[in-house]
């Protein structure tokens, strides 16, 4: 290529020297602005998206990933109602924490020319809603708690006396719960389990430790107040969707949407029913201590257990008391209908009125043993304790079994267990009675289904 010739390029120089000027006349007439603006709404925009949502939005969100839609009778274009899978009224749509601002455009030039902002003014969705019943229920309890009123707590006592009789003792004892107007719940040759009106828990306590020498003392108390306040909650927020869920019945006339309403009604109603039986419960346990007694006489039986378990944890088996501890980090499992799972307790632990209890725990799987292996060995040991076999079978991971003692009036005891490598899981119902027994039967088995490792 031939270079260029000195009076060319003394023809180009004005042309180059006119060029930065030609630039900045293009901004200041608005040639780049219009994209300027663009990729600042953008990036906005992007900012908007990635930050994070308030804990009741994020709730919100992961509920209406399950939504079924229900168009109009008319189809195509109509009104549009949603139904939430997780007891969650239509339209639930998260909102950022930041201002939203909406851009209203200028016509055919693509340029954003106004923002409006949407500041202070309340967005038409089941969040604010739902946010408004919670924030009710919260001040409703800060408000008792401001003007003294006193805190839902479950306690629960345990006591091992030495007596001379234990026949004297029990009768000491069915008095002394009779004249605080209380009831005994289970009467074995051994253990007692019994209830008292709320009242001063120590105070009672230290009247029954009078009947004999104290061997052994505990006593839990469980502030069930903060659970209590949210299922109150959810029982509203799921009252609340029925209601839509029926009224939405009655505007809707295809079949399929029908039938999908009424299948979302009737898991509600059951759901709602479970959230009852659970309030009522707690209620139950709050105002009525429960306490477990266990008698030790001086003269003890002639009679002797032909074995014993060679693995310390089985020794330490009993079915009114909880000898596997810190379990409540370590499995999951659905509780059955009646009972109530203690959220704050360190220890996995469930209780229902009648004062079953559940408990769960996880132990080192030494020696190592499948399920059905660490099943029998705990069947040796009842067996040396004169326990009588009363069912058996398996469920989900469990391998179960249930044992029924000689008193007359027995208590019944299931033991479940599942090894996983080097752990081993331990899951225990104590029912009291034969009555206890047979009401919660069907549900826990059921429930055993859904245990797993954490």
């Amino acid at each position: 290529m031939r270079p260029a010739s000195p009076s060319s390029a003394k023809r180009l120089m004005p042309l180059l020297l006119l060029l930065p000027l030609l630039a900045l006349d293009g901004l200041a007439c608005g040639g780049s602005s219009s994209y300027v603006h663009r990729q600042s709404y953008r990036a906005r925009q992007q900012r908007n998206y990635q930050r994070t949502p308030q804990p009741m939005v994020a709730q919100e969100a992961k509920a209406s990933r399950s939504f079924f839609s229900f168009g109009s009778a008319s189809g195509g274009g109509g009104m549009t109602q949603s139904v939430a899978d997780s007891e969650r009224p239509p339209s639930a749509r998260p909102v950022s924490k930041s201002p939203r601002r909406r851009y209203r455009s200028s016509g055919g030039s693509g340029r954003y020319k106004k923002a409006i902002s949407t500041r202070g003014k309340a967005v038409p969705s089941y969040n604010n809603r739902a946010g408004q019943v919670r924030h009710k229920a919260e001040k409703a309890a800060q408000k008792a708690a401001e003007e003294g009123a006193t805190p839902m707590v479950v306690y629960l006592g345990y006591l091992k006396l030495r007596v001379k009789r234990r026949l004297d003792a029990v009768d000491r004892i069915t008095r002394m719960t009779e004249k605080a107007g209380g009831y005994i719940d289970s009467l074995g040759q051994r253990v007692i389990v019994l209830r008292i009106p709320a009242s001063d828990f120590h105070k009672v306590m230290a009247a029954f430790a009078q009947i004999g020498e104290v061997v052994d003392r505990r006593v839990k108390a469980l502030d069930v107040s903060k659970q209590f306040t949210d299922l109150g909650t959810r029982l509203a927020i799921a009252k609340r969707s029925r209601e839509r869920l029926l009224a939405l019945l009655k505007t809707v006339k295809d079949v399929q949407q029908r039938l999908s309403i009424v299948n979302e009604i009737k898991r509600l109603s059951e759901r709602i029913e479970g959230i009852e039986s659970t309030l009522s419960t707690l209620r139950n346990l709050a105002d009525y201590f429960t306490i477990t007694i266990e008698l030790d006489a001086v003269v003890r039986s002639h009679r002797q257990m032909t074995h014993r378990s060679p693995f310390p944890w089985v020794r330490r088996l009993a079915a009114h008391r909880l000898t596997i501890r810190d379990g409540n980090d370590d499995v999951k499992m659905t509780m059955p209908k009646g009972f109530v799972l203690f959220e704050k307790d360190d220890d996995f632990r469930a209780q229902s009125a009648d004062t079953s209890m559940l408990r769960a725990g996880r132990l080192d799987n030494e020696p190592r043993g499948t399920s059905k292996w660490w099943s029998a060995a705990v069947h040796h040991e009842m067996d040396g304790r004169d326990e009588a076999l009363v069912d058996t079978g398996s469920k989900g991971l469990l391998e179960w079994r249930v044992y029924r003692n000689k008193d007359v009036r027995p208590r019944y005891w299931l033991i479940a267990v599942h090894a996983d490598g080097e752990d081993l899981y331990v899951v225990e119902v104590f029912f009291p009675n034969a009555d206890a027994w047979q009401a919660h039967k069907k549900a826990v088995v059921e429930a055993l289904a859904t245990f797993g490792p954490k």
